[in-house]
């Protein structure tokens, strides 16, 4: 039965439990993952914010997507990120996490600016001075 199933792996994947990873980073006495959720009996559009605001009976679940959860049997976490600040903040932790890489993304950037600042325009041999 597929009711039950989503019950069994949701319980043993979804759930979340703080470890020490949670609280590195400067948060001792909080979540770094932002757990617990907060409870909210009925999903709604919260006109305020311009957010949709999701269903969650229980603060310690990663926001999943049933079919994903039963037929994958891995754990993920669903958030809606349509552009602005919370588009940018995915783009570079998912890239951090991706690469594993000890320079994060902004610092990425910042020589690969340098990189292509420094090479030859189009159809030049010499190479670009670089302003300091």
């Amino acid at each position: 039965d597929f009711i039950a199933e989503i019950k069994l792996c949701g319980e043993a994947l979804q759930h979340h439990t703080c470890r020490d990873v949670c609280h590195k980073y400067g948060h001792p006495d909080d979540c770094w993952f932002l757990f617990p959720h907060e409870v909210v009996e009925q999903s709604y559009f919260d006109d305020t914010t311009n957010s949709i605001i999701l269903k969650c009976l229980d603060g310690t679940v990663n926001y999943f997507n049933p079919h994903l959860l039963v037929f994958c049997h891995h754990n993920h976490d669903l958030k809606c990120i349509l552009s602005g600040k919370s588009a940018k903040a995915a783009m570079f932790y998912i890239s951090d996490y991706i690469t594993k890489n000890d320079e994060k993304m902004h610092q990425v950037l910042t020589m690969l600016s340098k990189a292509v600042a420094a090479c030859p325009p189009s159809g030049s041999e010499e190479p670009a001075t670089q302003k300091a």
